[in-house]
């Protein structure tokens, strides 16, 4: 699963493409980040990343067989309102995934700060029991979040994201399970990976930042992988 998924963003006629409007993109996003208020036109570039993470999900999952083949290649870019389309049913879906977590973090936090003295016995179960709570209910929110995913891709339907059959069908999977931990396992070392890349001065930030595209497509393949197997 994992070498396939490492292969499949260079897979096709159309990678060189394919490849260099991901990584514009993807540079683009990290350049206007640095806009100060004019940071709020990276959202385009992100959507359409988001977009064609989306693609690639629904590419995977739909695969022939219902199991992604070694000769699969990525989709193309397609058009930017399908693209705008698809990116911002995924920036919606995982915003309202990351609503719960955020707010028992802010709760948890509030909590303690409100609580008394730091060092009192109280103050000290209270932080660790739920910060505990807080950190499972994030990771069981993070783990049903790439099967919403998928559920959107496939249907264009953002009610898709609260499927409970089809999310629980998907939590209850063991290929489910190891995709999921393959692409996280995966994302966390790209991330130590390009971010080294990136304290190499500012060529390295910007072939960090392109490389960004390559990991964003690896990363939903396995996603898809682990849904479609």
């Amino acid at each position: 699963m994992l070498s396939e998924a490492l292969t499949y963003p260079v897979r096709g006629e159309g990678r060189e493409e394919t490849l260099l409007v991901g990584a514009i993109l993807a540079v683009a996003v990290g350049l206007l980040a640095r806009l100060g208020v004019l940071a709020f036109l990276a959202l385009v570039p992100a959507v359409m990343l988001a977009g064609y993470a989306q693609s690639v999900l629904r590419a995977t999952v739909e695969s022939p067989g219902g199991t992604a083949a070694a000769e699969d290649a990525p989709p193309a870019f397609r058009t930017v309102r399908a693209l705008a389309a698809d990116g911002l049913r995924a920036l919606a879906v995982a915003g309202g995934y990351l609503v719960v977590p955020a707010a028992a973090l802010l709760l948890t936090v509030g909590g303690a700060s409100a609580g008394g003295r730091p060092d009192s016995l109280g103050i000290t179960v209270f932080v660790f029991g739920a910060g505990t709570v807080v950190l499972f209910v994030s990771l069981g929110f993070a783990y049903l979040l790439p099967a919403a995913l998928a559920g959107v891709a496939r249907t264009g339907d953002l009610g898709a994201a609260l499927d409970r059959g089809r999310l629980l069908g998907s939590a209850r999977s063991g290929g489910y399970f190891l995709g999921w931990v393959a692409a996280v396992v995966t994302g966390a070392i790209f991330v130590v990976t390009l971010g080294s890349l990136a304290a190499l001065g500012r060529p390295g930030e910007v072939a960090a930042l392109a490389g960004g595209f390559y990991a964003l497509v690896v990363v939903a393949r396995l996603f898809g992988r682990g849904i479609s197997g």
